[in-house]
C-alpha cells in the first residue's frame, strides 16, 4: 500500500514539474491554445501590413509630381552623370578621346631591353627528399 501512494505522488510530482516547465517555455502565455491564438493575431497582423506597405509602394510609383511628370526610379548620382554623358554627342568624343590619348601613350618601362639575359626554368621538388637535396646543394654553394 505504502509504494502505491508513492507512486501517486510521484506523478502528481512529475505533472506539477511539467506543468511549470512548460510554463517557463511559453513565457507570458498561459497556455499552448493562448500562445496559438497570439501567434494566428500577429500572423494575420504581418500580412495587413505587408499588404498596406505593398498598395503605398504602388501609390508613390505612380503619384505625379507638381510638375505634371511621373516619379521616375530614384538615380543615384553617377547614373544620372552617365545618362547626361550618354546623351551629348560632344561628351562622348571627348570621352573616348582622353581614353585613346591614355592607352596609346606607353608609361611603362619596357622590360627587357637589349642583350638582358634570359632566367632560367623555376625547379621545383617533387618529394620531400628531393627538396632536401636541393636544399644542400644551395647551402654547400
Amino acid at each position: 500500500m505504502d509504494n502505491l501512494t508513492q507512486t501517486e505522488n510521484g506523478t502528481a510530482d512529475t505533472a506539477q514539474a511539467e506543468k511549470e516547465n512548460a510554463a517557463a517555455v511559453l513565457g507570458k502565455f498561459k497556455d499552448v491554445q493562448t500562445l496559438m491564438k497570439a501567434y494566428s493575431d500577429l500572423q494575420a497582423e504581418f500580412t495587413r501590413r505587408s499588404q498596406r506597405l505593398s498598395e503605398l509602394e504602388k501609390e508613390n510609383k505612380a503619384k505625379p509630381t507638381p510638375d505634371g511628370e511621373e516619379v521616375a526610379p530614384s538615380q543615384t548620382d553617377e547614373e544620372q552623370l552617365i545618362s547626361a554623358a550618354l546623351s551629348s554627342e560632344r561628351v562622348k568624343d571627348a570621352v573616348i578621346a582622353d581614353y585613346l590619348k591614355s592607352v596609346s601613350s606607353p608609361k611603362s618601362v619596357p622590360l627587357i631591353a637589349g642583350g638582358g639575359g634570359v632566367a632560367a626554368p623555376r625547379i621545383s621538388p617533387k618529394s620531400v627528399k628531393e627538396a632536401g637535396r636541393l636544399a644542400q646543394e644551395f647551402l654547400k654553394k
